[in-house]
């Protein structure tokens, strides 16, 4: 294997992308659906998208574990191993789902108790009980997605979530609002929409797994896979940890600033569903370089690991640069159209729109570099550093200029731009110092 290419990079990262940018509007258009039922239904739904967000990034270990595990063993040669980390994926998923299912009625009726409104509750009762139910569906996709990028291949899954979220569309119709005759449901109609669209999308994934030449040899649900247990859920709870409670970080943050009031929340979620959509490229270079870099280690190519990663690292800073510069030049644009009748929201909104904009470019570093530390198996350091700069550096922060010092929403988001500073400061000291003289 010689030194990356841009092209190569870009074959790898870009679809998983487009991928992310499809699950995020799939997010959108059940929003949209629901809207028509009012405040209460909106409500409900959030709390449960909210909770269902939490969980899967706990499990996201499920689809990054399996990328990095795949992508060793395939550049080894090692088939069976492979095909053990698949069956290993796929048993945890089906244990994990039994539970999810046996407990999504007591789950949901806790969580909307907690919420204490009736209307919340009628709406958003069966909506997550719904969602939990497709749990293991989801899961079940995570490992075979897995599977395919960790054998370079990033495109197929994308067919797949396509047709998840145009199957999602037709099916929010059907149920939410009774088309072409069918039952009306109402809110939970749209989590039953969610459920059918991800099982179609399964099984056309498992479809393509079991036909296609580069996968299918690693599909014989005979291979013995028990030993393979413990490397599997040693890197899958790794992992969970430091993306579930990085999104845990940010809930708090929520907490820390509720406070100052209706204006500062609004600014925070039009701030948040932009930080979303820019951080996605991030996110897809993330995972290239946790393919790339275990393959380099498989293949005894430690000479290239820098190298690669440094290119990896310049192209993810290259395309966020570009896209954090339109933001910030059009960051006020983006505050009123959000905020069409609050200019004060409007005009804080573009201000902490052009803060995350900065942290940004600090964290398209850092994404690369948790993506190869991740394929050297160096993932309790990730974990034990996510700690350390999520809740004593981001929040405390957040908190001291935020309500302390009175910096309000701004202040908050200062505290994150150096959370962002923080973590790109360890990972690369972690890799460019310690690693290299390892």
């Amino acid at each position: 294997m010689q030194k990356i290419s841009y092209k190569q990079i870009g074959k790898l990262a870009f679809p998983m992308i487009i991928a992310q940018s499809v699950v995020l509007i799939n997010g959108m258009i059940d929003l949209a659906f629901i809207g028509p039922y009012g405040t209460e239904a909106i409500a409900a739904v959030s709390i449960a998208n909210a909770l269902c967000a939490t969980l899967f990034n706990f499990l996201e270990g499920f689809r990054l574990g399996t990328t990095v595990l795949i992508a060793k063993a395939s550049a080894a040669n090692n088939a069976p191993k492979a095909t053990a980390v698949i069956n290993a994926g796929l048993f945890l998923v089906i244990v994990i789902g039994v539970i999810f299912i046996a407990c999504a009625s007591y789950i949901s009726d806790t969580v909307y108790a907690i919420a204490g409104n009736e209307q919340m509750k009628y709406h958003g009762i069966d909506y997550l009980k719904v969602w939990l139910w497709a749990s293991p569906v989801i899961l079940f996709s995570y490992v075979i997605t897995g599977l395919f990028r960790g054998l370079r291949d990033t495109a197929t899954p994308l067919y797949s979530t396509v047709v998840i979220c145009l199957l999602n569309i037709f099916f929010d119709y059907l149920f939410v609002y009774g088309g072409f005759g069918f039952p009306k449901m109402g809110v939970k109609g749209a989590a039953w929409g969610t459920l059918l669209a991800n099982l179609t999308g399964l099984l056309i994934i498992i479809y393509l797994a079991l036909k296609r030449s580069l996968t299918r040899q690693y599909t014989n649900w005979r291979q013995p896979f028990f030993k393979q247990i413990p490397e599997y859920i040693s890197l899958a709870v790794d992992i969970g940890l430091n993306t579930g409670f990085t999104l845990l970080a940010l809930l708090l943050f929520v907490c820390i600033i509720k406070p100052l009031g209706a204006s500062a929340l609004a600014v925070h979620q039009i701030t948040l569903q932009v930080f979303n959509f820019a951080y996605l490229p991030a996110v897809g270079f993330l995972i290239t370089a946790s393919i790339v870099v275990p393959q380099l280690l498989a293949n005894q190519q430690e000479y290239l690991l820098f190298p690669t990663v440094s290119r990896i690292c310049k192209m993810s800073f290259g395309v966020i640069m570009v896209t954090s510069s339109l933001l910030f030049i059009f960051s006020e644009t983006v505050g009123a159209f959000f905020s069409p009748t609050d200019k004060l929201v409007a005009e804080q909104a573009a201000q902490t729109i052009k803060l995350v904009c900065f942290g940004q470019l600090f964290s398209s570093v850092y994404m690369v570099l948790r993506g190869a530390l991740t394929g050297c198996g160096d993932t309790r350091f990730i974990v034990y550093e996510g700690w350390v700069s999520g809740y004593l550096v981001f929040l405390p922060l957040a908190y001291l200029f935020a309500i302390k010092l009175g910096y309000g929403i701004l202040g908050g988001y200062v505290g994150f731009v150096l959370w962002c500073v923080t973590d790109c400061v360890a990972l690369a000291f972690r890799l460019f110092v310690q690693k290299r003289c390892q």
